[in-house]
């Protein structure tokens, strides 16, 4: 049986969770032998990324997709898909899933949507057609968002497939050493090293993380603070920070690479967002690193902490929520212990890279063979 050739298109700008997970998918398939294509915004991180791709079964092309009606960047897309015969169109965002998505009506290539945020979706018409007649299946990173996916007008619930982030184990594991980030932050064994890590942007939190520092100073004043990531709020959080007169406790690093690293040198991760999120690319992440995890109450973050069995679990936009958890996990260390336990065995049997391929690939094959 010949490989499927998959095509991927995605119009974000940013480097998040969603970008991060299309690239990764992308070189997942192509490990496994599948052709691959990539459609993704001109100018963009994820351009840079496919560019140091060196494989002869992978070709990507850039594109401006600011508009879902731009009439040249359609026709573009019209006939890159008509020269290329693919099996399957994979989109992403709102534009690309209307470019790619009537692309693939045109031409006939079925067509998957991936839904990775738990924003609300604005059911009107035409708007709705994007998730009941454009894909025959629509992914999502978790079941709260499945559950948003399905009271979409006209949807066919039997169509929406919950397909959380799985992580790479050969990259994220408890056998990492964080001991190099400790002395790059020079935290001494003595201190805590708290930590955030994500796209810096509004409603990832990050101003109710550094509230919280403040009172989790007061009690423990040796704890020391760090924030991984990029992102449009990177200079305000950075003005805050100074505002504040936290320089000497809180590193900012920017964006990472080395972010198995930098988990291992946590004492606590901790997720702040109030909005947005599908399945967080941090939390299995932290799960196969054992690192001890508190975060919101949004989206689906309580069915993957397993209503507090791996994590602690908290309200959110409210500091001292966040003070209060990361106390516990730091004075209660056989707490933290036993959660990060059951953390790490859920993620093994659940979370791995391999199950969020076979199940994507599954998917796949599934609507091809009905086309």
């Amino acid at each position: 049986m010949k490989p499927l050739h998959i095509l991927h298109v995605e119009a974000a700008a940013g480097w998040g969770g969603q970008e991060i997970r299309v690239f990764q998918e992308t070189l997942l398939l192509l490990e496994r032998g599948y052709s691959v294509s990539l459609i993704c915004q001109a100018d963009s991180p994820l351009e840079k990324k496919c560019g140091a791709v060196s494989n002869a079964d992978f070709h990507f092309q850039s594109l401006l997709m600011k508009k879902m009606m731009n009439l040249s960047t359609f026709v573009a897309l019209y006939r890159y898909v008509l020269k290329n015969n693919f099996d399957i169109i994979h989109t992403h965002s709102s534009v690309d899933s209307w470019l790619g998505g009537l692309v693939g009506k045109l031409l006939r290539v079925p067509v998957v949507r991936t839904r990775h945020v738990s924003l609300p979706v604005k059911d009107f018409f035409p708007n709705h057609l994007l998730y009941s007649h454009i894909p025959q299946r629509i992914l999502t990173s978790g079941n709260m968002i499945s559950d948003i996916m399905k009271k979409i007008r006209c949807v066919n619930s039997s169509h929406v497939v919950s397909i959380p982030a799985g992580v790479d184990l050969r990259k994220f594991n408890s056998s990492i050493s964080g001991q190099k980030i400790r002395e790059e932050l020079k935290v001494d064994s003595s201190q805590f090293l708290v930590g955030k890590i994500g796209v810096i942007r509004g409603w990832k939190g990050h101003n109710y993380f550094l509230e919280a520092i403040p009172l989790i100073l007061k009690e423990i004043p040796q704890t020391r603070f760090v924030i991984v990531g990029d992102g449009p709020g990177f200079k305000e959080i950075e003005s805050k920070i100074k505002i504040a007169g936290l320089d000497d406790r809180v590193a900012l690093l920017g964006h990472r690479e080395d972010v198995p690293e930098i988990m291992a040198a946590l004492d606590v991760q901790v997720l702040a967002s109030f909005a947005g999120e599908g399945t967080p690319q941090v939390i299995p992440q932290a799960f196969a690193m054992k690192t001890p995890v508190v975060a919101t109450k949004i989206a689906s973050i309580p069915e993957l902490l397993g209503n507090g069995e791996r994590g602690i679990l908290i309200e959110p936009q409210n500091p001292l929520e966040i003070a209060k958890a990361v106390l516990k996990l730091i004075r209660n260390p056989e707490t933290a212990n036993c959660l990060v336990e059951n953390a790490n065995q859920f993620c093994l049997n659940e979370l791995t890279v391999d199950k969020m391929m076979d199940s994507t690939i599954a998917i796949y094959e599934e609507v091809i063979s009905s086309s």
